[in-house]
């Protein structure tokens, strides 16, 4: 799906003449706060570096990585965000069938068509609530079997959904006949990587965690992503890789960033806070009801008279972009997902959003 995702600042710039900064965008799970201090000015100090080719496999992040997480460089894969991966995977590992528990990201599904694998749709479990884990675990193991591969997203895009590293580890011990995938983009926003991680709890070798830079650095314009397995799994992915699949400013980001854990911890932080200061104040309008989650974006069920296309064609008329929800598979009824921001532009959503209630509901768009 080329669109359909959140965060098309300049299409929505060029349809209001407006300058991209000045879109206040909700739609685009990235960090709320600015970049970590340093980083935008050490890639200006290393400009001169993109007159050559960047390095053919990664290999400086990979060493980086594998100094973090205490595994060998042979155990990790870079890409130009987890896209690079979602896509291969199936294109490379060919299996007879991909599992995908529903409402989840849209981009597997695509992904296995296009590699033209029959798709096992499991579910759906359009909310949060930790009893669902337990039911989503059990459907997997009942459906898995030789030659199938499983996405799971953890935290989940768009409900919040977490699944304890714990639990998810069990279940993979006990299906070690399929593939799992696990996309851990949003991973860093619940806690440190010894809590939220599977890679913290070692790599069977039926497992291929996905990590990305861009979510919890905010960092999504470089495209920056990358993939942990065993070696000789990571051995058979890199036979579908391209070289030079990743820029090398995004290489030079990627070996600054990987030690940032206070600025992981700040973002942490500031979500936990603004989260409760967002949902007291989103509280008064009866029309929207957040999904109970974990995660720095929030899922809403909007409530009638209201509908998600409403709402999001009426913020864009004030260059504001939330996520309507309506081409996730499984969510049965009318969503909108928005990501937090800053203060001032949380606030400013919210008066938008209490402008519309004055306004009685849904006219004429």
């Amino acid at each position: 799906m080329l669109h359909g995702h959140g965060g098309d600042i300049y299409s929505l710039a060029r349809e209001l003449r407006k300058a991209p900064d000045t879109i206040l965008d909700f739609s685009s799970n990235v960090s709320p706060l600015p970049p970590p201090q340093g980083l935008k000015e050490l890639l200006i100090s290393r400009l001169d570096e993109i007159r050559c080719l960047p390095e053919v496999d990664s290999l400086g992040l990979r060493r980086a990585l594998a100094r973090k997480f205490g595994l060998s460089p042979a155990c990790f894969l870079i890409g130009a965000g987890t896209t690079d991966w979602i896509f291969a995977l199936p294109r490379i590992l060919r299996p007879d069938r991909v599992l995908i528990p529903l409402p989840t990201y849209s981009d597997y599904a695509d992904a296995t068509r296009l590699a033209s694998c029959p798709i096992g749709e499991l579910g759906p479990w359009p909310h949060a609530e930790s009893e669902a884990n337990t039911e989503i675990l059990a459907a997997i193991s009942r459906s898995a079997h030789d030659h199938v591969l499983i996405y799971l997203c953890n935290p989940n895009n768009p409900t919040g959904r977490f699944i304890p590293t714990k639990e998810l580890q069990e279940a993979i011990s006990h299906t070690r006949e399929a593939i799992w995938v696990v996309d851990e983009s949003y991973a860093p926003f619940v806690a440190p990587d010894r809590e939220s991680s599977l890679i913290s709890r070692g790599l069977p070798e039926n497992l291929v965690v996905l990590r990305s830079f861009s979510k919890i650095y905010g960092i999504p314009g470089l495209r920056l992503g990358y993939a942990v397995a065993r070696a000789e799994l990571i051995e058979a992915l890199a036979s579908g890789a391209r070289p030079w699949a990743v820029t090398r400013l995004a290489q030079i980001a990627g070996e600054y960033l990987v030690d940032q854990t206070e600025y992981q911890e700040e973002v942490r932080s500031y979500c936990r806070k603004e989260r409760r200061r967002l949902l007291s104040m989103l509280a008064g309008l009866p029309l929207l009801r957040p999904v109970e989650a974990v995660t720095h974006f929030i899922l809403f069920q909007v409530l009638s008279p209201w509908t998600a296309a409403y709402l999001t064609e009426s913020l864009r008329k004030n260059g504001v972009l939330i996520r309507d929800c309506t081409n996730f598979v499984g969510l049965e009824g009318e969503y909108i997902r928005i990501s937090l921001k800053s203060e001032a532009e949380n606030d400013s959503l919210v008066r938008l959003l209490r402008e519309l209630d004055r306004d009685n509901g849904p006219g004429p768009i």
